[in-house]
């Protein structure tokens, strides 16, 4: 119990100090201050928000903290492998994610476009080569996918649980939404934030919470790509939101349609995977069982041919049956409550605090 509130301790003080110097960057990119690194701004921004300060703050801090190598903190964090199952089914929750979230984000956005929100301007490029969406698929999904993910799905999410699963993936989901800074990412980046923590929970591994993360980021930057270049996914793509956009019923009821259906899909994939995940944990728990097994057998036969009673009378108590007996124990031990420490939760709701303030602002005012 002590060291779950250490952790959790650590876990905030840490995603405090995240916190700050993060909004701190945004302040300078706000003010232009960047501007000096011209056309690589954006890329160097990224660089050091991901891996410096996301990737590098969290696991450096929290393995000084925790006096141990950053291997043990990747452990900790999830850093766990899967079947390739799993990876395959992660890649088509990830396309499926994708589509959904275009379709939620469209629908939040039209509403906050009637409370008079103005939209930042994001004008397509006029063009964009192969090695540009190379660039943009290492920047704009495989860092945020692999870096936001270890602070959110790795290290809150783990050490919030002690709190409570379900207390823990909205936390974490939540605090993901926020970090975005954005009113136009929040509700949907929450929403997504908190499948993700469901998916790190249901394969206990962070990695298809990675992949989702990719492939979500990876086919936006693709469609980019591809109307640009006009090729038939990004034709497709402008057609498709053309059609729903020149009518309103139509285009509500399309939407309805689209979002139930990939709703269905994700739900179908998901129970496939937690069945996986099921089946890989049973065999694994499975050998480790069964190599106890065998060691225990082969003392006890051991011990009985040393006391020279094979075939007698006496015989020693068999320790294997302790060990099923403890396997198919009925009334496992009651897990001990946790009170989250008040430095730990007082961060938790500061940092909620300040990063919905900012969040707020960018709807009222535009800042950041």
């Amino acid at each position: 119990m002590e060291e779950n509130k250490k952790n959790f301790n650590y876990s905030l003080i840490i995603y405090a100090v995240i916190v700050i110097l993060f909004v701190g960057l945004r302040i300078i990119s706000a003010f232009d201050l960047l501007s000096v690194f011209g056309s690589y701004a954006g890329w160097f921004f990224t660089f050091v928000v991901q891996i410096l300060l996301l990737l590098g703050v969290s696991v450096l801090l929290f393995s000084l903290f925790k006096k141990q190598k950053p291997a043990c903190t990747f452990e900790y964090f999830g850093c766990k492998r899967v079947s390739k199952k799993i990876v395959w089914l992660s890649i088509l929750i990830g396309a499926i994610i994708f589509f959904l979230n275009v379709f939620v984000s469209s629908i939040f956005n039209s509403f906050i476009d009637f409370l008079g929100y103005e939209h930042s301007t994001s004008l397509m490029p006029s063009s964009y080569n192969f090695l540009s969406l190379l660039l943009n698929l290492v920047f704009s999904a495989l860092l945020p996918g692999f870096c936001e993910e270890i602070v959110h799905r790795g290290m809150l999410l783990k050490s919030l649980r002690p709190m409570g699963m379900w207390k823990a993936i909205i936390f974490s989901g939540v605090l993901f939404g926020l970090l975005h800074l954005n009113i136009e990412q929040f509700f949907y980046a929450t929403i997504i934030g908190v499948f993700l923590g469901f998916l790190t929970v249901m394969t206990n591994s962070i990695y298809p919470a990675m992949i989702v993360h990719f492939i979500n980021n990876a086919l936006s930057v693709y469609v980019v790509f591809s109307r640009v270049n006009n090729l038939p996914f990004g034709k497709l793509y402008e057609t498709f939101f053309t059609v729903i956009s020149s009518n309103i019923f139509l285009g509500v009821l399309l939407s309805f349609v689209v979002i139930l259906l990939f709703t269905y899909l994700l739900v179908l994939l998901c129970k496939k995977l937690f069945s996986l995940q099921l089946k890989t944990n049973f065999e694994q728990a499975a050998q480790i069982v069964q190599k106890k097994l065998i060691k225990e057998a082969y003392f006890y036969d051991l011990e009985n041919t040393k006391r020279g009673i094979i075939g007698g009378d006496e015989i020693l108590v068999d320790p294997r049956l302790e060990i099923i007996k403890q396997l198919f124990a009925m009334n496992p031990t009651e897990k001990e409550k946790f009170s989250p420490p008040l430095l730990g939760k007082f961060l938790l709701w500061w940092c909620i605090a300040l990063m919905g303030v900012l969040t707020v602002f960018t709807f009222v005012w535009g800042v950041l």
